[in-house]
């Protein structure tokens, strides 16, 4: 049994600006089928220990390299501390992202107060606010109203120039912070707390407060302090751009970017990859460490069933693999050599215009 997506299974979904009806959703034959309601169930279930611990450990290796750095000052031992930094604060930037969908802490107070104090408060975001982008990419996803799309689609990477661009981050970035950080289209609109955990994308969208807190904006500000003041007067003032900056810009962002890029496209028109955006990789150790911490690289089962943390998705891609309807899904190898297979491929005349 197979499970084909025609492309008119994936209409226009509805701008968030006018009615937010339920759309069909291309993916549920693969909801129905993949994973039973039991075993959803019992993968959803959730572990704050195991986040605690996982988010502890991160930040000992952030601050390890901060330390080395301040006791032995010199080239080799910054070289060193960069990529450290960077791959395990993208390693607590999965964590958070567990944290926009509410599945950190069974309690929602608890899981935004984690997520926002220990993670995402040191990038100047908060949860109850800076999800809304990432909630409206699973809701929309292989339609133009995804607003993400423009990191998976390949109008913007068609040829060998524009995807170098894409990945250093010369025509994302601007693009991604507006979207999270500045962004009107659905500003008023977010998911409500059962879209959060199910992911379906036919949920109605209720609106929800925009404005930052003093709660919020005291967590941002004691960030900025901590960091800012803390390495410099620990290391020197250029500690703060080239052991903070830097490598979450190197490291996060743009791996992330990256990612976010190959785990969704597919070298052809997007007209027909959005027949089929949903992309597991079965990468080694390298790669995940700097492409995908914390189990991101099974990204079909997280897309699926969003209420999956993060350390149940192996268990959860193996469950799916049993099944012979995930034929219809795509399975990878490697993040490298898809990134060579999409270049070789160009120019996507298909992609242009």
């Amino acid at each position: 049994m197979t499970l084909q997506l025609a492309s008119s299974a994936v209409p226009d979904a509805p701008s968030a600006s006018r009615s937010a009806a339920p759309r069909f959703d291309p993916y549920h034959p693969f909801r129905r089928t993949l994973l039973t309601p039991e075993q959803v169930r019992s993968l959803s279930a959730l572990r704050p220990g195991r986040v605690v611990a996982d988010t502890l450990w991160c930040w000992l290796w952030i601050i390890g390299a901060w330390a080395a750095v301040a006791t032995w000052t010199r080239w080799w031992v910054v070289a060193l501390a960069i990529p450290v930094i960077g791959t395990r604060y993208y390693a607590l930037f999965i964590i958070g992202h567990d944290g926009l969908h509410r599945r950190l802490f069974p309690n929602r107070q608890r899981n935004d107060l984690f997520n926002d104090v220990f993670i995402l408060g040191a990038l100047g975001a908060v949860t109850r606010i800076n999800n809304r982008n990432h909630l409206r990419h699973h809701q929309y996803l292989a339609t133009s109203d995804d607003p993400d799309r423009h990191r998976h689609a390949c109008f913007n990477k068609s040829e060998i120039v524009e995807v170098v661009a894409f990945l250093t981050g010369i025509s994302s970035v601007f693009t991604s912070v507006r979207s999270v950080f500045f962004s009107k289209t659905g500003a008023k609109h977010a998911a409500p707390d059962a879209a959060e955990v199910q992911g379906e994308p036919g949920t109605p969208l209720a609106s929800r407060p925009e404005h930052y807190t003093a709660r919020d904006l005291a967590i941002l500000l004691g960030w900025q302090i901590a960091l800012i003041g803390g390495l410099s007067w620990a290391i020197g003032w250029w500690a703060y751009p080239v052991l903070w900056l830097l490598p979450v810009f190197v490291f996060t962002y743009l791996g992330d970017n990256l990612r976010s890029f190959v785990e969704h496209s597919h070298p052809e028109a997007d007209a027909k990859a959005d027949e089929h955006r949903l992309v597991t990789f079965v990468s080694n150790r390298v790669e995940r460490l700097f492409v995908a911490p914390m189990n991101m690289n099974f990204h079909a089962a997280h897309h699926l069933w969003v209420s999956i943390p993060y350390y149940n998705l192996p268990h959860a891609d193996r469950l799916m693999r049993e099944h012979p309807g995930s034929a219809a899904l795509e399975w990878r190898r490697s993040y490298a050599g898809y990134l060579r297979r999409y270049v070789r491929a160009m120019p996507l005349e298909e992609c242009k215009g």
